[in-house]
């Protein structure tokens, strides 16, 4: 009670070092949010089992093919505009998985929510011990199907455009470390906006990913709300951007190695404040309550 507390009446960088007081509790709070779970789980009631569970699956491999597939698209237009560099996609070999960049995902579990209810984030346990650092990229766990922890650790970057972008590490402990997810009202993120269209006289390929050929700005509004805005009314009245559009991340500004789907256009209005623009709300492909597992990418560049 005392920590929390300070945590509310004291600045972040009086109160940082309390992270590392609570790190001797972080298997007990594990082991626990590991219980609770399972309990959780055992009240799930579905109508037909197996049917449920595939259905859930299928569901699952669909968005992360999309996901990829929107990722992959935004890598090529990359290198559609430079020529110079094209020799560099021997890297990015599909069947080898590979994406042409060094790194690995490090699993962690989600064991608390923040204990300041207006700041988004979660605690992971995992912390500087394996390797987490401050700023490091955190994506959901949400979308890998059929793949025991060995396969996924050594597809790596392959799992990584499957998965969708929920925050960044903001504060790193011994055991444990804390995400600051995209709703957070500190977040202010470069964004990319595309979508899936038909492709007419094509039996190969019935639709194709197309990216609008400018940048947004994502902005976090607490509770788990994203929006978009400044851009003009028009561009959604004539169609440009519509609702279900998806929005991915710009991998020129963020440490990933390729952009990353955050989620999908919901609403489209006219701002109160200025009816010439227009506010996009955005929903995250994965519910913040839904967070239980997670990757934290380490780009594994050397350190000082």
């Amino acid at each position: 009670m005392l920590v929390s507390a300070a945590a509310i009446l004291f600045p972040q960088r009086w109160t940082g070092g309390f992270i590392s007081i609570v790190q001797v509790i972080v298997p007990f709070q594990d082991a626990a949010t590991v219980a609770a779970d399972a309990v959780s789980s055992l009240g799930e009631v579905r109508p037909s089992a197996v049917p449920g569970e595939a259905y859930d699956a299928l569901t699952r491999e669909k968005a992360a093919i999309e996901h990829q597939a929107a990722a992959l698209a935004v890598r090529v237009e990359e290198l559609e505009g430079e020529v110079a560099v094209l020799t560099s996609t021997r890297l990015w070999a599909v069947a080898d998985q590979r994406l042409g960049a060094s790194g690995r995902l490090i699993p962690a579990r989600v064991i608390s929510k923040d204990i300041l209810p207006w700041r988004s984030s979660r605690l992971l346990n995992a912390g500087s011990v394996q390797g987490v650092q401050d700023g490091a990229a955190v994506t959901s766990h949400e979308f890998t199907v059929d793949r025991g922890e060995d396969a996924e650790l050594r597809s790596g970057l392959a799992i990584l455009l499957g998965e969708t972008l929920v925050g960044e590490i903001e504060q790193t402990g011994t055991h444990t470390s804390r995400v600051k997810l995209l709703s957070d009202v500190s977040v202010q993120r470069k964004v990319r906006i595309g979508r899936w269209t038909l492709v007419r006289d094509s039996n190969l390929a019935p639709s194709r990913f197309v990216l609008l050929d400018r940048y947004f700005w994502l902005t976090g509004r607490g509770s788990g709300r994203m929006e978009i805005r400044d851009l003009e009314l028009k561009d959604v009245e004539t169609g440009v951007i519509q609702v279900g559009d998806t929005v991915l991340s710009d991998p020129q500004s963020d440490v990933l190695p390729a952009a990353m789907t955050i989620g999908k256009i919901t609403t489209a209005s006219a701002d109160r404040d200025n009816p010439l623009f227009a506010v996009l709300t955005i929903t995250a492909a994965v519910p913040e309550e839904s967070l239980h597992r997670v990757y934290i990418y380490d780009p594994q560049i050397e350190r000082p």
